[in-house]
């Protein structure tokens, strides 16, 4: 990407990021209407390459991610690492996840008046309000997320639970109830939660928040490598080559984030031209926010059953045989905003 004396100022540099809205059990139907009507080039996914800047937190990423996406910040979400990433920072126990609260980790108490503490949204436009909130500058104005604070929540988790009857898994209690549905779920052993396995905690209580949930005020530059650099591997960041955006745990809609050195791949596919990468750069340097530069696919909308939902949405609506249906259908998704018309780059966010 191009130099920019605003860069060496205020040492914030354009960042590349992809996002790749997919779901792995599409049915050959459903990507097929996604192909013929949801603009999607290979009918399996919805993309969208965009331009952040180098300071931007989770936390702001996230209303990015919904304008981006269709969406009205309407339900509950999470960043979280890829499972094998996750194993092998907290090595599966207890003390490995609780030792990176505060640091990497969100604390176990789910405090809502904390994780929402900016989502003031009340009436107006909710396309200007999501403006402001990935706009700059960002802070982060929680109480939980201080690594202080977590800390505190973690420590009197784990002073809570000084001794932990540890039951079987749910799946082993399963499979034995199949020969005695009587029997009850059995107690392995006790000890100090601090010495248990993540998924021993799991099968014994439940505790209010995630323990896979990201820290939301980390930069997202400092989190994820780009495609083609190493992991740190005795510092903590970058920790991984991708990151996963959960919205709607209902719906279950799934991001999957990559970060790109540079945009050279699109230059070369003639995606985009030199004018319009220099362009989305001066937008992220001078404005301080981010910038699409490239998408594959039309906005999705909310409490439509994610991905495969949205696929039989478009079904029913173009191809659908019950005009009542396609009315009645088409009304409710105007209700929530949804339109199939196109939008340029530059108006994605």
């Amino acid at each position: 990407m191009r130099n920019n004396t605003n860069q060496t100022k205020n040492k914030i540099t354009p960042v590349r990021l992809h996002l790749e809205l997919k779901d792995d059990y599409l049915s050959d139907y459903q990507k097929r209407m996604l192909r013929r009507y949801g603009e999607s080039s290979t009918g399996e996914s919805i993309t969208r390459d965009i331009l952040i800047p180098s300071d931007m937190p989770l936390h702001n990423l996230h209303y990015a991610i919904q304008k981006l996406f269709g969406w009205k910040n309407s339900h509950l979400r999470s960043f979280y690492l890829p499972e094998d990433i996750y194993n092998k920072l907290t090595g599966g126990t207890v003390k490995g996840w609780s030792d990176l609260v505060g640091i990497l980790f969100q604390p176990p108490s789910e405090a809502e008046d904390d994780i929402f503490w900016d989502d003031d949204y009340q009436k107006g436009s909710i396309t200007t309000w999501l403006k402001k909130k990935y706009k700059a500058p960002y802070i982060y104005g929680g109480t939980m997320e201080h690594p202080e604070i977590a800390k505190q929540d973690v420590q009197e988790l784990l002073d809570h639970f000084k001794m932990v009857e540890v039951k079987e898994s749910f799946g082993d209690y399963m499979e034995r109830s199949k020969k005695d549905k009587d029997d009850e779920i059995r107690i392995i052993r006790t000890a100090p939660l601090i010495e248990l396995t993540l998924e021993e905690m799991k099968s014994s209580f439940i505790i209010d928040g995630s323990t896979e949930s990201l820290l939301e005020r980390l930069e997202v530059n400092k989190v994820i490598a780009a495609q083609g650099e190493d992991i740190a591997l005795e510092g903590l960041f970058p920790v991984t080559k991708e990151l996963i955006y959960n919205y709607d745990f209902g719906d279950n809609w799934i991001v999957r984030i990559t970060k790109h050195k540079d945009c050279e791949d699109l230059l070369k596919q003639n995606i985009i031209d030199k004018y319009e990468l220099e362009e989305a750069e001066d937008i992220v340097l001078s404005k301080h926010k981010p910038a699409c530069i490239n998408k594959d696919g039309i906005s999705v909308l909310d409490d439509v059953g994610g991905l495969s939902g949205f696929a039989e949405f478009l079904g029913i609506i173009y191809e659908g045989e019950d005009k009542e249906e396609r009315a009645s259908t088409c009304s409710w998704a105007q209700s929530l905003g949804w339109s199939a018309r196109k939008i340029s780059n530059k108006a994605m966010l």
